[in-house]
């Protein structure tokens, strides 16, 4: 009972005490304890970053942001071309990731594989705000969800489905201690290769280049890699699946006989004389300073520049007949996982990766060309004393978006096959060849013959 009372008095002095205490003045101002204890996001990211130092820099400016201060970003390694199957494997787990990178021509495959969200028109309007147009037409496709079919259809939705991080196209990269300006034309490129090709190598060996096997042009690929070969089938007329590159049933090898007589009676004597399309080593070659010219790509960059010795440079990929070709643009996308349930935060984040200082980090760290306008690109810090990457930038004013309809993936093979027979064997009948690559094409591609 003593007890009791004891703790009753107790708790009336407490009370007395707070009732006379003067209350603090705050100038009326509010307290927002939420923000204080707002619980914070966290999505995972699979960007091709091996070492993960350059998105180690990304996440920690991206966490400086307003709209990133509360998200916490997990990045794990992914490769690219893995990424779709590691997504379809853990997606549902929980295991996989909220943003995925791949390359251009596993959009439509994704898109199928329900793998990809597409963005809302705001954050679409925005992207399409700083994004090259390029990369704004891989990223963008037409697409009846209901039926899986891509095209003009009765349900068919333009959407936008990733962000373009990065582009990339061939260009004429030569040689500057062999080539003082490089060939605008090819007519005036195959001409200085006939003087070339029939001189004594410089070893001492007595031979030729052309024996040597050092032609005045080479390839980073093979000669039968439409890839590759795209600049000159636009100059001399084919450009598959039609006009907007999105028609599976024109994929049109009909068009190519000009470019295979062309390929078989001027290009193959300049750049591997009798032999075979895959004949030459041109990569080793130009690395050693043993060729002028070699058509390769931005992912041998990397390769060339760290070549002692080795002062080159990259040009316009020369003209055909007066024409200029236009080679197939690529491009590194970033897409929001259809089943993510961080959709909001994981915007936030894709939308910094087109930011001016995700994009400068991904210059400095990656040497990626930004997929940005090229009216943006002087903003970004390094990009205008880079030595190669204006010219890779140039080069895309004259390119075209690869196609990235699900049956571009039938369209390598036989492609390939058609120009390995017409370039290894003088006697095949080029209108023969094209009918046959048509034929394995609309086979695989499942479109029944014509």
């Amino acid at each position: 009972m003593k007890k009791t009372f004891t703790s009753i008095l107790m708790i009336m002095f407490v009370l007395f005490v707070v009732a006379c205490t003067p209350k603090a003045k705050n100038d009326g101002a509010e307290y927002d304890f939420s923000e204080i204890y707002k619980e914070k996001q966290t999505i995972t990211v699979w960007i091709d970053d091996q070492n993960g130092e350059y998105m180690q820099a990304v996440i920690a400016e991206f966490n400086k942001t307003d709209a990133g201060k509360d998200i916490i970003v997990q990045h794990q390694h992914m490769g690219t071309v893995d990424a779709r199957e590691r997504l379809k494997t853990f997606g549902l787990t929980g295991n996989g990731a909220d943003i995925f990178q791949f390359p251009h021509d596993h959009l439509a495959s994704a898109i199928l594989e329900d793998l990809v969200y597409a963005l809302p028109s705001s954050v679409a309007t925005r992207v399409a705000e700083r994004a090259h147009p390029l990369g704004m037409d891989i990223a963008t496709l037409l697409y009846d969800e209901s039926t899986g079919v891509f095209g003009p259809g009765a349900n068919a939705q333009e959407n936008v489905y990733a962000v373009p991080m990065s582009l990339e196209a061939i260009g004429l990269y030569y040689n500057k201690d062999l080539v003082s300006t490089p060939a605008a034309t090819m007519e005036e490129l195959l001409a200085a290769a006939a003087t070339w090709n029939a001189a004594l190598a410089s070893d001492g060996s007595g031979q030729t280049n052309a024996q040597k096997g050092w032609y005045y042009l080479g390839t980073s690929s093979h000669w039968a890699d439409s890839y590759f070969m795209q600049t000159f089938y636009s100059a001399l007329g084919f450009q598959p699946f039609g006009e907007n590159l999105d028609d599976p049933s024109a994929v049109g090898f009909a068009d190519a006989v000009a470019a295979l007589t062309w390929f078989r009676d001027k290009l193959k004597p300049a750049t591997t004389g009798n032999n075979n399309h895959n004949s030459v080593g041109a990569g080793a070659n130009f690395v050693a300073g043993n060729i002028p010219y070699i058509i390769a790509g931005p992912w041998n960059i990397e390769e060339y520049a760290g070549t002692e010795g080795l002062n080159f440079g990259i040009a316009p990929l020369p003209s055909v007949g007066g024409v200029q070709g236009a080679p197939f643009a690529g491009a590194q996308m970033a897409a929001i996982y259809k089943y993510s349930n961080n959709k909001e935060a994981a915007t936030a984040f894709l939308e910094f990766l087109m930011s001016d200082k995700a994009m400068e980090l991904q210059l400095k760290m990656k040497n990626k060309l930004p997929a940005l306008k090229p009216e943006l690109l002087p903003n970004i810090d390094g990009f205008s004393t880079d030595p190669y990457l204006p010219a890779i930038s140039l080069q895309l004013e004259s390119a075209i978006p690869m196609p990235t309809i699900p049956a571009v993936q039938y369209y390598w093979g036989p492609g390939e096959s058609m120009i390995i027979s017409v370039w290894n064997n003088p006697a095949t009948v080029i209108s023969e060849a094209v009918v046959a690559a048509e034929n394995a094409y609309r086979a695989q591609a499942g479109l029944g013959g014509q």
